[in-house]
């Protein structure tokens, strides 16, 4: 019998795209391409709540889309049209982005 698990969320850029990332952001701030890592895989241990709190406060409004395994916090500075969000995935990877207003009507 099979059974229908849902995988995890996970970054969806490739190996060599994610350490490109990694080497850039090292370089921008002057350290280690090890301690990027190991800060990459210290966010992942941290609980979801925890971190949704340290990095958006504890009234951070997000809800979590099971079906895409995403939290979506709302990005409660945008003052434009639409709602405007960042999603986070089981692996602390992220995107961001703008749901236009005419989606909800």
């Amino acid at each position: 019998m099979t059974r229908n698990v849902k995988k995890k969320s996970v970054d969806p850029r490739s190996q060599e795209e994610q350490e490109s990332s990694r080497r850039e952001f090292a370089s921008r701030h002057g350290c280690d391409l090890d301690d990027v890592r190991r800060i990459e895989d210290g966010l992942r241990r941290i609980p979801i709540e925890r971190f949704l709190e340290g990095c958006f406060g504890k009234d951070h409004g997000a809800f979590y889309d099971a079906h895409e395994d995403l939290w979506i916090v709302p990005d409660k500075n945008y003052r434009g049209c639409g709602f405007a969000f960042m999603a986070i995935r089981s692996d602390r990877s992220w995107f961001s982005g703008v749901v236009p207003p005419e989606v909800f009507q």
